[in-house]
């Protein structure tokens, strides 16, 4: 399976097991420049009434079978804190959101 395939199913996995409404692909693997100290950052959304580690800790749980050889960073954001952020004009958020892929 090549990488974009165990991507691929790692957003399935989180949309089936998770019920993550978008898992969105961004930062150096996104722009097609990466190196290999790259990381495969991700912004998970998903509603959710964990706190922040415990969101981390349920998702890297879930992506453990498929993730074995990736570097993987993920950001587990729930839809009001994407709107929050939003708001008030985070840049980084924004980037995401624009320029991130969809998986």
């Amino acid at each position: 399976m090549t990488r974009s395939e165990r991507l691929v199913a790692i957003a399935e996995r989180l949309r089936r097991d998770y019920h993550a409404e978008r898992v969105i692909l961004y930062g150096s693997v996104a722009r097609g420049d990466e190196t290999e100290e790259s990381d495969i950052d991700l912004l998970i959304i998903a509603s959710t009434r964990e706190h922040f580690y415990e969101r981390m800790a349920t998702v890297r749980k879930i992506m453990r079978p498929l993730r074995a050889g990736l570097v993987l960073s993920p950001i587990v954001l729930t839809p009001q804190e994407i709107q929050a952020s939003v708001e008030h004009g985070d840049q980084f958020i924004e980037e995401i959101l624009n320029e991130g892929i969809d998986l």
